[in-house]
C-alpha cells in the first residue's frame, strides 16, 4: 500500500455561477477566486440502518444528502458576497442593495484545494451550490490583536443533469462532487482552476477547432455567417473569446455570437452583410473546454466576394 499522507494546508478557493442545470445540460461560467481560504470542512449528511432477517444482520442501508461546507476566510469582497447571495451591485456607486430575499440567490460551483504533507494536492470541485449570508463581527481596536474572520456556509447537492459516468450510459447520474488527487496515477491538477471540472469517462479527447470559412478562404460571401465546430464542449463563457476583424480597418465587426446547447458549435451572425473584397480575421483567444484543456491562441484569415 502506497504511504499516505496528513493534510496540512488549503488554498485557491474559487467559484463559478451555474447558469444551467436541467435534463439537456449542465453549463458553469468561468471560475473566479472567492477568497483567501485559511479553513475549509464539508460535512455529508448522512444516514443508515442495519436491517435484521432470520435473527442476523441481513443488510445495511446507507443514504446521502447534501453537504455543508463551511469556510473560513480573511473576509469576502462585498460584489463577491453580493453576487454569491443575490443581492444587487451597483458598480457605479460601489453600494450593495440587499433586498433579503434568498430566492434570488444563485447556484454555483466550488472549487479547491487542500496541501498534503508530502507537497501533493488533493483537488475539489462541488458542481451545485448555495450560500447563506454570514454573520458579521467587529470589535474595538485594543491594545491586543483580535482578528475577525468570515465564516461562510454553503450546501453543497447533486446537479440535475445526468453524466454518463462510466461513457456507456450503463450509469447515468446527477453529481454532486468531482475531485482528484495528485498522488493517483494520470491525475494532472494544471488546468483545475482553468474551469469547473465535470465529469468525463477516461481520458477527455483532444480539444481541436474547425472553423468556417477556412484559413485562407476566399470569395466568401458576404451574407455568410462564420461557424466554429469544437470537438469538446466549451466552459461556460469560455466563448467570448471569439471575434471577428476587419484586417483593412483593423476594426472589430459587431456581430452576435451565439452557442449550442451542446456547447460545441459557436456561431458569429455579423448585424450587416460584410464588404466586398475585403479580408477579415476570426481571432480566437482564451478559448478552454469543460476538461480545463486550453487551445492556443489562433487567427483565421479570410476574403470575401
Amino acid at each position: 500500500m502506497t504511504k499516505q499522507y496528513s493534510v496540512v494546508g488549503v488554498d485557491s478557493v474559487y467559484y463559478a455561477l451555474v447558469t444551467q442545470d436541467d435534463e439537456n445540460g449542465y453549463v458553469a461560467g468561468t471560475p473566479q477566486q472567492l477568497s483567501q481560504a485559511m479553513e475549509i470542512k464539508g460535512t455529508p449528511a448522512a444516514a443508515s440502518e442495519t436491517q435484521f432477517a432470520d435473527n442476523m444482520e441481513h443488510d445495511i442501508v446507507t443514504v446521502e444528502g447534501p453537504t455543508t461546507l463551511e469556510m473560513i476566510v480573511p473576509n469576502v469582497a462585498e460584489e463577491v458576497l453580493a453576487e454569491l447571495l443575490g443581492a444587487v451591485y451597483d458598480s457605479a456607486t460601489g453600494r450593495i442593495f440587499d433586498d433579503a430575499n434568498p430566492t434570488e440567490a444563485p447556484y454555483f460551483a466550488l472549487g479547491y484545494r487542500f496541501k498534503k504533507r508530502n507537497g501533493s494536492y488533493r483537488y475539489r470541485w462541488y458542481l451545485k451550490c448555495r450560500a447563506e449570508k454570514p454573520m458579521e463581527e467587529g470589535v474595538s481596536e485594543s491594545d491586543k490583536v483580535n482578528l475577525k474572520t468570515t465564516t461562510l456556509k454553503v450546501t453543497a447537492v447533486k446537479t440535475a443533469y445526468q453524466f454518463d459516468l462510466l461513457g456507456d450510459g450503463s450509469r447515468m447520474s446527477g453529481v454532486k462532487r468531482v475531485h482528484g488527487d495528485e498522488d493517483l496515477a494520470g491525475f494532472d491538477g494544471a488546468t483545475w482552476f482553468d474551469a469547473v471540472q465535470q465529469p468525463s469517462a477516461g481520458t477527455p479527447g483532444a480539444f481541436t477547432l474547425t472553423p468556417v470559412p477556412a484559413d485562407g478562404a476566399s470569395g466568401v460571401v458576404v451574407s455568410s455567417n462564420m461557424t466554429l465546430t469544437f470537438s469538446n464542449p466549451l466552459a461556460g463563457g469560455r466563448e467570448a473569446g471569439i471575434t471577428l476583424i476587419n484586417l483593412d480597418t483593423q476594426a472589430p465587426v459587431a456581430v452576435a455570437r451565439t452557442i449550442n446547447a451542446a456547447r460545441t458549435v459557436v456561431t458569429l451572425n455579423p448585424d450587416s452583410n460584410l464588404s466586398a473584397s475585403t479580408d477579415y480575421a476570426i481571432i480566437v483567444h482564451d478559448v478552454v473546454d469543460i476538461h480545463g484543456q486550453a487551445l492556443t491562441d489562433a487567427v483565421y484569415n479570410f476574403t470575401t466576394a
